[in-house]
């Protein structure tokens, strides 16, 4: 093999590769434990014709494309070409019978030495590239790959899907529940009073435990210190996937973020999967260049335009050992990978994910912003790496996931027909018998500035839990059976819990208001007083053990401007969020809200202010040290603040009236 490469080494300087770069190119081979060709190709140095041209005149063939409207040899899907052959039989529109290759270097000796015993398998042999030879069976294989990636979870069976939204049992329950519904309205509203409380209040207690359990042990992800040294000729073939639809503004930010990326170029694959239809972001990546790792893949309309039908077309193509899946507006740590790979590489096989924290890079933006920021620092500095100690299932985030490639492809990736994809994967996984952990180097991403894009974000995020709940809940015993007590009713205050409480948080906070009232009127502390002492008592602990978790993680730290008294507003609009998810979960269940991304540092409108973050590392690209702030809110802002001005000024004054009248 090593007198092929030098041959081939030699073929490639006299057709302008320069010396010193086929050198360095051997160098890494060796260091990586891979061929000269890969390495030759990963670099750049020269292109896959080229590499190509050389591999033909050392075998004696012709270097050429597959030719337009060539049949493959075996129609049916049990014998068509596999997605990464390096070789394919097909009849062209003349009728000739030809044989297209793009060898290996250790294939290439043996395609020498056969060669040589049949030239009529020689004359038919033709030499291509793996990119045409690739597009060309992916091409294909283009109906049957669409089929796969929207039916895949019906392979296993109709139940765990989300094309269905509710089973027949889920709908006779739901129809009595709203039944009972309207005749406790009409007929009996203090029973229907009691009920609701009866149901909600073990939500709201379960959340605020879990939360307060949660803030005793934060900032304990098992993070590695210092430099992440590459250990040569042991690492994997990584595939980064990222989904992209109408993305064309951030295209070159996401180039950049993984140009960023520590590992071997010769062993890394970064998939751009856009929709076929989305012409701007086609031209935005087609502008770039692109290493030849990077491919542009596009995606057919069809089925649901969703993130988790891309990822599973993306899969199928996919070459990688190990998945990551980033979105559009990310930028994660440059050792994000080698800290995902070590920990992969130091534990066990179940252990099938591992999640990255994302930190949001503008919390000084405005006030939405820096809510935002928070809740993330408490789900992802906070809660997750909780659950992932005690062995409950995670809630996956939709951005920095690792994966084994194996264990993915166990539990038929992802589920099409959701739209918060990450949680449902999370509880399939758990189900499965996997184990899923977390990492310390994080991605930072930007959060919403305008409260109708969070609001479409954020019902798209509770549409799909509260669909995830109703697929994992078709069958309870069974559920309860795989994942056991324990994680099971965590799993349901995480998921359930927070979808109800949010849902019920409103009529939580307008009773509130009543008994406060209500109890300073009367002399007795009757039954209902005690409900809505109850009620009080819910409210406020809620918000401490939110603000208490979410302190304790060392990124709530950086995050300016004060939190807790926000709180109630932003639950409020959590709550319309989630009263139209319930709405958009009958209606349009897969339907995607696409949340628009801008540019790091380019905030919508226009900046007033800036303000310094400490959680940045110095690239100029992801610099969060000094974003722009904006006044989005700031009309938002001035007219909440009167509003809650003049309600206190009223509730001192009816404060004051009641006093009064009691003592009188």
């Amino acid at each position: 093999m090593r007198q092929i490469e030098a041959a081939l080494a030699a073929r490639l300087c006299q057709a302008g590769t320069a010396k010193h770069a086929i050198i360095a190119a051997f160098r890494e081979a060796v260091s990586n434990r891979t061929s000269l060709l890969e390495e030759v190709a990963a670099s750049g140095v020269a292109d896959e014709a080229a590499i190509g041209q050389a591999i033909s005149a050392e075998l004696g063939l012709s270097f050429a494309a597959i030719p337009e409207g060539a049949i493959v040899i075996g129609k049916s899907s049990a014998v068509a070409p596999d997605l990464h052959s390096r070789r394919l039989m097909v009849v062209t529109a003349e009728g000739e019978l030809l044989h297209f290759a793009a060898p290996t270097l250790t294939e290439i000796g043996d395609l020498k030495h056969s060669l040589s015993f049949d030239p009529a398998a020689k004359a038919r042999t033709r030499i291509t590239t793996p990119t045409q030879l690739h597009e060309f069976i992916r091409s294909y294989r283009e109906r049957e790959l669409l089929l796969k990636c929207v039916n895949r979870m019906e392979i296993g069976g109709l139940e765990r899907t989300s094309r269905v939204v509710l089973s027949g049992t889920q709908g006779i329950i739901l129809g009595i529940a709203i039944s009972l519904g309207m005749i406790g309205l009409i007929f009996h509203l203090s029973t229907l009073w009691d009920g609701y409380h009866y149901f909600s209040l073990p939500f709201f207690f379960a959340c605020i435990a879990l939360r307060f359990l949660a803030a005793g042990r934060t900032g304990e992800i098992p993070a590695e210190t210092g430099c992440l040294a590459q250990r040569h000729g042991e690492l994997p073939f990584y595939t980064v996937m990222i989904a992209l639809y109408k993305e064309a503004a951030v295209v070159p930010q996401l180039v950049r973020a993984m140009h960023r990326l520590h590992w071997p170029k010769s062993r890394l694959e970064v998939l751009f999967l856009c929709e076929a239809d989305d012409t701007a972001t086609l031209k935005a990546l087609a502008n770039q260049t692109l290493p030849p790792g990077f491919k542009i893949v596009p995606v057919a309309n069809f089925g649901p335009r969703t993130k988790p039908k891309a990822l599973n077309y993306g899969l199928q193509l996919a070459k990688g050992d190990f998945v990551v899946v980033y979105d559009a507006e990310d930028r994660p740590h440059p050792d994000q990978l080698l800290e995902a790979w070590r920990r992969f590489d130091m534990s066990h096989q179940r252990l099938a994910c591992l999640q990255a924290p994302l930190i949001i890079s503008n919390a000084g933006s405005c006030l939405l912003a820096r809510l935002f920021a928070f809740e993330y620092a408490a789900h992802f500095g906070g809660l997750l790496p909780w659950l992932a100690r005690h062995g409950f299932i995670l809630p996956l985030g939709g951005s920095s996931n690792h994966f084994r490639r194996n264990c993915l492809e166990a539990v038929r990736g992802w589920d099409p027909y959701n739209v918060t994809e990450d949680a449902e994967l999370g509880a399939r996984l758990a189900r499965c018998g996997y184990d899923v952990g977390v990492i310390s180097r994080p991605t930072l991403e930007d959060a919403p500035v305008r409260v109708d894009i969070w609001l479409r974000q954020r019902t798209r995020w509770l549409k799909g839990w509260a669909h995830t709940w109703l697929v994992e809940m078709r069958n309870p015993r069974a559920f309860l059976r795989d994942v056991g007590l324990q994680r099971f009713m965590v799993f349901q205050t995480l998921v359930a819990g927070i979808v109800v409480s949010s849902i019920a948080y409103p009529f939580m906070l307008l009773w509130t208001g009543f008994g406060i009232v209500h109890i300073a009127r009367d002399d007795a502390f009757t039954w209902h007083n005690a409900i809505l002492a109850i009620d009080l008592v819910c409210v406020v602990m809620g918000f401490l053990s939110f603000h208490r978790l979410g302190r304790r993680t060392p990124v709530a730290e950086a995050i300016p401007g004060p939190i807790l008294q926000w709180l109630p507003l932003y639950w409020l609009l959590t709550a319309m969020a989630s009263w139209r998810a319930i709405w958009q979960l009958g209606r349009a269940p897969s339907l995607w809200e696409k949340t628009p991304h801008d540019p790091s540092g380019i905030v919508l409108p226009k900046p007033i202010s800036r303000r310094p973050h400490r959680n940045s590392w110095p690239e100029p690209m992801i610099n969060a040290s000094s974003l722009p702030t904006t006044s989005m809110s700031r009309p938002l802002y001035g007219r909440l603040k009167r509003i809650l001005r003049m309600t206190a000024m009223r509730a001192r004054r009816l404060s004051l009236d009641l006093t009064i009248v009691h003592g009188a």
